[in-house]
C-alpha cells in the first residue's frame, strides 16, 4: 500500500496536468486581443474580438471604453458586457471603482440583453448598471500608449428588474486600441 501511495504521489507531480485550469485566456500583458470572464458561474469568451481595436476605444480626451459580447443560452440573447473609466487617466497600478453610471467621472460597467416583447419578432433591450450598493473594480494591470496595449482585471455586480444579482467575476483583457 505504501508503495501504490509513493508511485501515484510520483504520477501526480510529473504528469505535468494543471490542476486549477479555469477556462479563461491567460493574463497577459502584450496586446494579445483576449478577455474573458465568468457570468454567474458561467464562462464568457466574447465572440467580437476579431482584430485590433475591436471591442476597446480609448483617447486621452474621452478615456477607456470596452464593449463584448457572445450569444448565451442563459438568457436566450446576446449578451453585452462593458466598462466605462469616462475622465479618469489610465494609470497603470491603479484600480478604479465601478460605481452609479450617473458619476460626474463616469467610472461603471454595464450588462444588457434582449427579451421578447408581444409582437412577433420585436425584442426589447435590457440595460443594467453598476451602482451605489451594487459596484465592481477595474484594475489596470499595463497601459503602453506607445505600443497602444491596455491589460486589466475586473469583477462587477448588477441588480435586475426581475430582482436578481448578476456577479461578473474573474475578468481579464489584453487588448490593443486604435489610435484617434
Amino acid at each position: 500500500m505504501k508503495i501504490f501511495l509513493q508511485f501515484l504521489v510520483c504520477v501526480m507531480l510529473f504528469a505535468g496536468c494543471k490542476i486549477f485550469d479555469d477556462n479563461l485566456p491567460e493574463p497577459t500583458q502584450k496586446g494579445n486581443g483576449t478577455m474573458g470572464f465568468y457570468l454567474n458561474g458561467e464562462r464568457f469568451r466574447p465572440s467580437n474580438l476579431r482584430s485590433e481595436g475591436d471591442g476597446l476605444g480609448y483617447s486621452r480626451s474621452f478615456g477607456l471604453d470596452i464593449m463584448v459580447w457572445q450569444y448565451k443560452k442563459s438568457f436566450a440573447s446576446d449578451v453585452s458586457v462593458a466598462l466605462n473609466i469616462g475622465e479618469y487617466p489610465i494609470e497603470a497600478g491603479r484600480t478604479y471603482r465601478l460605481g452609479a453610471f450617473s458619476d460626474s467621472f463616469g467610472a461603471y460597467g454595464s450588462l444588457s440583453y434582449y427579451v421578447d416583447t408581444n409582437k412577433p419578432g420585436v425584442q426589447k433591450e435590457k440595460v443594467y448598471y453598476t451602482s451605489l450598493e451594487h459596484f465592481g473594480e477595474l484594475t489596470i494591470t499595463k497601459h503602453d500608449p506607445e505600443l497602444r496595449i491596455i491589460s486589466g482585471l475586473f469583477w462587477f455586480n448588477v441588480w435586475t428588474d426581475e430582482k436578481a444579482l448578476v456577479k461578473i467575476r474573474g475578468g481579464r483583457f489584453d487588448m490593443k486600441y486604435i489610435k484617434k
